[in-house]
């Protein structure tokens, strides 16, 4: 078998399916790339959770073979050849690898051993911009759970309905949610982080304009080109997140987004010494933050706002504020306030299809 390919094409292929290979596991196949080369040559990756599969388009293809490869060696050795043309031979359990002046022979791995990688078995899809899932993966993916023990929160919430899609996360103290108007039929899951993840990677690295999404009620495979994610969904329930949306509030405000931004950044200072907490406070055309450490001191900055309804204080960790507004991707930011203990919204102030809530702190 050989295989004549361009060095980056094999590099890029590559770093988009490393990022499926499992990070630690008691068998040693899982950690490496399977080489699949017929008619085309395919790239895989597994940590059984997710898989990755990538055409590699190369110039040349005589004969079969399959493989598996340490997937750290082979992608170092790839990202450091010294010319845009590569040779792959494979000779017996070897893989001969030319480049240049440059030679290696590598001892390679059965691939009977390799799991077999399966895609959701559905023939319908649902087609979408890349672009936009790509958005709505970015706004959203921020707030799920860390821990991978909270199984229900650990994740990201995938919820159609005959003309929507929307991912929702959470961490408990958190939400993120966007809509997109798309065709569907009713159904949701969960996929978890780590999956989510190493989806983001391959959408926000690929050229193709749409992305077509299958499931089959276990898996979801994403499909951009000749790149495909497969993901095992979650068996969890997500919590009932519509309980914590606010729906009427009290009071209203519009402030400039990188004003507001540029004075969290500046109580911050003081609140990461001190409780970790920042109040706001909203008057008569002002937003005002305070921070307190009992050993710094205090900081308080105030931006101009335009407030409707009553005037209110409540306290927030400052760090979700921040990261629910940088994703708010237009000059101005609305904040919804119910009362001092009820959740905040956070949205753009001239569009409907994403928002932010967090939870307020307890005020001593």
């Amino acid at each position: 078998m050989r295989v004549v390919v361009s060095q980056g094409e094999l590099e890029d292929k590559l770093n988009m399916a490393s990022k499926a290979i499992a990070k630690k596991s008691v068998k040693p196949i899982l950690a490496g790339f399977l080489f699949d080369i017929g008619e085309d040559f395919r790239v895989c990756a597994t940590d059984m959770e997710t898989a990755v599969k990538a055409t590699v388009v190369a110039n040349e293809i005589d004969g079969q073979g399959r493989f598996v490869i340490e997937a750290s060696m082979i992608l170092d050795i790839v990202k450091n050849l010294p010319d845009d043309t590569v040779v792959l031979e494979l000779e017996g359990d070897t893989l001969e690898v030319y480049s240049g002046r440059s030679h290696f022979s590598l001892a390679t791995m059965d691939a009977s051993e390799f799991p077999e990688l399966m895609t959701a078995d559905v023939e319908n899809f649902i087609e979408m911009d890349t672009s936009i899932l790509d958005e709505m993966i970015d706004k959203v993916i921020y707030a799920a759970a860390t821990d991978e023990f909270m199984k229900n929160l650990n994740g990201v919430y995938w919820e159609l309905s005959k003309d929507n899609l929307r991912l929702v996360a959470s961490d408990g103290f958190r939400l993120a949610l966007m809509d997109q108007a798309i065709e569907a039929t009713d159904l949701s899951f969960l996929v978890s982080l780590k999956s989510m993840k190493e989806l983001q990677n391959v959408i926000s690295n690929t050229s193709e304009p749409s992305v077509k999404l299958r499931y089959d009620g276990k898996r979801l495979s994403v499909q951009a080109g000749d790149v495909e994610v497969t993901m095992r969904v979650v068996d969890a329930d997500f919590p009932d997140y519509r309980r914590v949306l606010p729906q009427d509030f009290n009071t209203r405000a519009v402030v400039s987004r990188d004003d507001v931004l540029d004075a969290l950044k500046r109580v911050m200072v003081i609140a990461k010494r001190g409780s970790d907490a920042v109040k706001v406070t909203l008057q008569e055309g002002t937003l005002i933050m305070t921070s307190r450490s009992p050993d710094y001191g205090e900081a308080t900055e105030e931006v101009e706002a335009d407030v409707e309804g009553q005037e209110i204080t409540a306290a927030f960790n400052p760090k979700f504020l921040t990261e629910a507004i940088r994703r708010v991707d237009t000059p101005e930011v609305e904040l919804l306030f119910v009362s001092e203990t009820a959740p905040l919204k956070i949205k753009p102030s001239d569009r409907e299809d994403y928002f932010f809530i967090i939870m307020p702190i307890r005020m001593a």
